[in-house]
């Protein structure tokens, strides 16, 4: 398919969040070139196995409360779609589901592995070529967390706010840490009897969420976006800009997973044993938004 036009909004193309669309896009092509079958999105199988349609269509995981009624007959978009794993499954709920992704390798992984669907480049900051007010609800996992730019993920949620229905609805998945911005770096240690100590470091590596890295060089885990405790407050009202009805939900993925000198209880691709034992993300965390204002 073909690529956005620019909005007059976009940034110009020397502009640093164009720079750091770019980077990205280099990161993602040549991975996705080098190892197109395996690689494709990191920690594949773990992803496989994550339940994301149910923390993305029922309000706060709880399969008693869909986002709709009835999703027959509805299109869905995915956000930075990949080779599509997340368009494949979410298309057992709607219609319609299509997708839009900043690698050109990616769209075309996507459309051989896809038929049916429809898919955009895009230029990292936009829903691509997208129709607008054509989609009943957008979404995103593993996706938005790895951009480190505040400017660029809200160029792209008004581009979202563009191509859905004015009553459609999204669900957006992040990186949320309980102890954010402070990373623990020691297990806990008993130092004396009834008293435990542990050492913490302040994140140097990642972003908090109005930070704008434009100069990070790395991306897919090198430099993502946390959210901590303490930035609820301040997301419920910037999401609140787009949406008269915002709502967090969260899925812990610490449980079982050991880490911090801890022994790991479930296997490496159980959906609550994140990746990596000493993975500072605690739980997925979902925001949720309808009513659109824009």
């Amino acid at each position: 398919m073909s690529s956005a036009a620019r909005r007059d909004d976009a940034p110009g193309p020397d502009s640093a969040v164009s720079r750091y669309a770019e980077m990205q896009r280099a990161y993602y092509e040549h991975a996705a070139r080098n190892n197109p079958e395996s690689w494709v999105v990191g920690h594949y199988d773990y992803h496989e196995r994550v339940p994301y349609e149910t923390n993305l269509l029922f309000l706060h995981g709880d399969v008693r409360r869909p986002i709709f009624q009835d999703f027959r007959g509805r299109a869905a978009f995915d956000i930075a779609c990949g080779e599509g794993r997340m368009v494949r499954r979410m298309r057992n709920f709607f219609q319609k589901v299509d997708g839009a992704d900043i690698s050109q390798v990616m769209i075309d992984l996507a459309e051989d592995r896809t038929p049916g669907s429809d898919f955009w480049v895009t230029d990292g900051i936009s829903a691509g070529a997208a129709p607008s007010g054509f989609y009943d609800f957008a979404f995103c996992t593993i996706s938005l967390q790895h951009i480190c730019v505040f400017e660029t993920r809200d160029l792209i949620l008004k581009d979202i706010c563009r191509i859905l229905k004015p009553d459609g609805k999204i669900t957006l998945q992040y990186g949320f840490s309980r102890n954010y911005p402070a990373l623990p770096i020691t297990p806990v240690q008993e130092v004396s009897p009834g008293v435990a100590t542990q050492i913490f470091k302040i994140d140097q590596q990642h972003a908090r969420w109005f930070d704008n890295k434009t100069d990070a060089q790395a991306t897919n885990g090198g430099c993502d976006v946390v959210v901590g405790p303490g930035d609820l407050e301040a997301l419920a009202g910037y999401f609140g800009q787009y949406f008269e009805t915002v709502d967090f939900w969260f899925h812990d993925v610490s449980i079982g997973r050991g880490g911090l000198g801890q022994p790991r209880i479930l296997p490496p691709v159980h959906p609550n044993s994140h990746m990596t034992d000493d993975c500072h993300v605690t739980h997925l965390m979902f925001i949720h938004g309808t009513g659109k204002k824009i």
